[in-house]
């Protein structure tokens, strides 16, 4: 049994790369795997066709494919428009970008298009029309990560077959780390006994609202809690995403550390006590981030938004999409919250591991795709391998 699977991999910069060579990297027993990663592959005979669909241009080659020999998709990224304005607008051709907007949206996507290329345009254009239309009606199967999307593809086409695998959780033995280490890792990282450690981890851009947690801690100082360690960890967009740095009382609490590679960023999710994950806008992807954070052991402070809310509750304190101020008031109300209690102890890390490991392992996942593909492979009789849709 053969599936041959669309996508970039290591060492491509792209989180979908990463989630692929996980999963697969290593086979998955009894099928066939072929991975596919750029324009010149062809599709293999008598195989499954497995589209990694991203909203980034290393995914155009695939997305092309996808197009020309329709398969099944894995939609990462709940809205492909910033890949297709790359492939169009970007090259100055702007029939083809009216064409591939009309063919998913209809008349919508052609007065859509028509109006961008009078001038008028706004960027939640990109995040609002997603383009993805024309491939889910002409799929024969759609894998999605998170409930949002899933009701999303049934919007889209009522009838589509859809099935919803979540995104994996790792653990820190999945990384050659030990839970037992976070007290050399506190030491490592000069982390005083009654600190608190709060971590940003990826790249520093606009959506990841770091100053909304600046903001958010200069008030927790200002109220006299000054007992925390933030690390913001990852390349800085653009230096202004940090200026709320000054407003601080006690910058010293704030550690910038540039790119991280895989090995400290896996450390600095094994240290953290919490982890904010606030993207907006989004495309409703599901968070890699968040998820390695709740198999390590850290809370999670999130937007009740999108993918987001499918995060496990118990773990994860949620915050209203509502005006930015108040959003700033939730987080410094959650954060004084937390820094009131000295940091959870190993035994309540050691129970949110197991928790989280028993739904969301990589083992789990492993099992899931291969249930899923048993049952649509062409060699298998459909009454023996029936994947059940979560």
């Amino acid at each position: 049994m053969k599936v041959d699977i669309w996508s970039p991999m290591p060492p491509t910069p792209s989180g979908i790369a990463h989630y692929v060579d996980m999963l697969f990297g290593c086979g998955l027993d009894p099928f066939d795997v072929s991975f596919h990663t750029d324009a010149d592959a062809k599709p293999r005979d008598g195989a499954l066709q497995v589209y990694q669909l991203g909203n980034n241009p290393h995914h155009e080659f695939l997305y092309e494919a996808a197009n020309e020999r329709p398969g099944i998709i894995e939609i990462h990224d709940f809205s492909l428009h910033h890949l297709v304005t790359e492939m169009t607008l970007a090259r100055n051709d702007s029939p083809s970008y009216v064409k591939m907007l009309e063919a998913s949206a209809g008349t919508t996507g052609r007065l859509y298009a028509m109006r961008r290329l009078n001038g008028h345009f706004h960027s939640r254009l990109e995040f609002d029309l997603p383009l993805l239309e024309d491939l889910v009606r002409r799929s024969p199967h759609i894998i999605v990560h998170s409930k949002w999307a899933r009701e999303r593809v049934r919007m889209m086409c009522h009838d589509a077959n859809v099935s919803l695998i979540p995104h994996f959780s790792m653990q820190p033995g999945d990384v050659g780390l030990d839970p037992d280490q976070r007290d050399s890792l506190r030491k490592k990282y000069k982390i005083k006994p009654d600190e608190i450690v709060i971590v940003c981890a990826g790249f520093v851009t606009e959506p990841k609202r770091i100053p909304w947690i600046l903001r958010a801690l200069e008030a927790c100082q200002k109220a006299g809690q000054r007992n925390f360690r933030l690390i913001i960890s990852g390349e800085v967009q653009n230096p202004q995403f940090l200026d709320p740095l000054r407003q601080l009382p006690d910058a010293s609490k704030v550690t910038v550390t540039g790119f991280a590679g895989e090995h400290q960023f896996n450390e600095l999710c094994l240290l953290a006590d919490v982890m904010p994950v606030l993207r907006w806008p989004s495309v409703g992807e599901s968070s890699g981030v968040a998820m390695r954070a709740l198999g390590f052991g850290a809370e999670v402070v999130a937007l009740a938004y999108k993918s987001f809310t499918d995060l496990p509750a118990p773990y994860v304190d949620f915050v209203s999409l509502t005006s930015e101020e108040q959003i700033i008031e939730d987080l410094t109300n959650i954060f004084m919250s937390k820094l009131a209690s000295p940091p959870r102890d190993q035994d309540a890390r050691a129970e949110q591991i197991e928790q989280i490991a028993s739904t969301y392992s990589l083992a789990a996942s492993r099992t899931a795709y291969k249930d899923l593909f048993l049952s649509l492979s062409p060699q298998t009789e459909k009454d023996e391998h029936v994947f059940e849709a979560h």
